[in-house]
């Protein structure tokens, strides 16, 4: 069997495989703080459950062959409306209905659903470049935040029922994870198991000869920005709900995180194209890099570099194996 037969059967082993090395690895150096519950439940799994809803959301607009620049403005823009409704209630000492809160997170959802939707009529329909498209929108959405926000951090989000949306917690898990692994399932779902994950992968795939398939290739790609509005925003509302606080820039580099996640997932399964479990595991991976590295007497510039060599490490092996098969 040659290197051409047996490196591409390696594929999906090398992000496991990547990632129990750097486990053990940091493990070994840190036992008592890396191994620790509170570092792996706490500083890795829970902070890493934003990303992963992202992440999810992104890999949806990357199976159709386009990518979303503005999942951490649009994520701002809609916690800034779920924030500023709670805390002008909060402020003026008003006694809450119970279907308040879900009130005011369905409205931020609302708002990631309507930029999602006005990306999409950009890309879709319009014919603007993704990248020029959510670009500038991520711009947009920002600002548009900032204003709703009047420029300040809003504090003291305590409203019961929405904190307990992030910092309760169910069999052991905080709700912040268990919403980010239902999220991730059902985003799995829709691509790998219903007709609209088919066709999603088959516009990525060659969106004209989708065309002459008969699949709506403009509204397959809309439905698509759409989705990944709605997890944006749900990403953004979780992450106040677990500091009680909103501020513009609290989702701070999403953007590039999230497509460095699905790049990994591509990498790593399938051959080079989007997939959820692929992105599951590229934000773990990346994360735990981070914490590794933050145990370190290492410069921050130095850990970066070394993040970014992990990343080229972990995609050598994939890229290899596509090389010699194109051959």
């Amino acid at each position: 069997m040659t290197a051409a037969d047996w490196l591409p059967r390696l594929r999906p082993l090398v992000g496991p495989m990547v990632l129990i090395g750097l486990v053990a690895f940091f493990g070994a150096l840190y036992p008592g703080t890396f191994l620790s519950q509170q570092n792996l439940l706490v500083n890795i799994l829970e902070t890493v459950s934003f990303l992963i809803i992202v992440a999810a959301a992104q890999t949806v607009v990357m199976v159709v062959g386009d990518f979303d620049l503005s999942v951490s403005g649009l994520a701002a823009l809609a916690t800034s409306f779920t924030a500023a409704m709670l805390a002008t209630t909060t402020l003026a000492g008003e006694a809450q209905d119970p279907a308040f809160v879900p009130l005011a997170i369905g409205i931020g959802l609302a708002v990631g659903l309507i930029g999602g939707l006005v990306n999409g009529v950009l890309v879709a329909y319009l014919g603007v470049l993704a990248f020029i498209a959510t670009l500038g929108m991520s711009v947009v959405f920002t600002n548009l935040a900032r204003f709703r926000l009047e420029g300040r951090t809003v504090y003291g989000l305590v409203e019961e029922g929405f904190v307990e949306v992030a910092r309760g917690s169910t069999l052991g898990l905080s709700h912040k994870v268990w919403i980010a692994l239902i999220i991730a399932g059902a985003i799995w779902f829709l691509l790998d198991r219903t007709t609209l994950g088919r066709k999603m992968y088959a516009v990525g795939g060659n969106a004209e000869a989708s065309r002459f398939s008969g699949i709506d290739v403009k509204r397959t790609r809309l439905i698509a920005f759409a989705l990944c509005g709605v997890g944006a925003a749900a990403a953004g509302i979780l992450q106040s709900a677990s500091t009680a606080t909103a501020n513009t820039s609290a989702p701070g580099n999403w953007m590039l995180q999230s497509i460095a996640a699905v790049f990994l997932g591509m990498a790593m399964f399938r051959g080079g194209k989007p997939n959820l479990p692929g992105t599951v595991l590229g934000v773990i991976l990346l994360r735990v890099i981070d914490n590794g590295l933050n145990f370190t007497d290492i410069p921050d510039a130095i850990q970066s570099a070394i993040s970014g060599l992990v990343i080229v490490i972990a995609v050598l092996p994939p890229a290899i194996a596509r090389m010699r098969a194109q051959r």
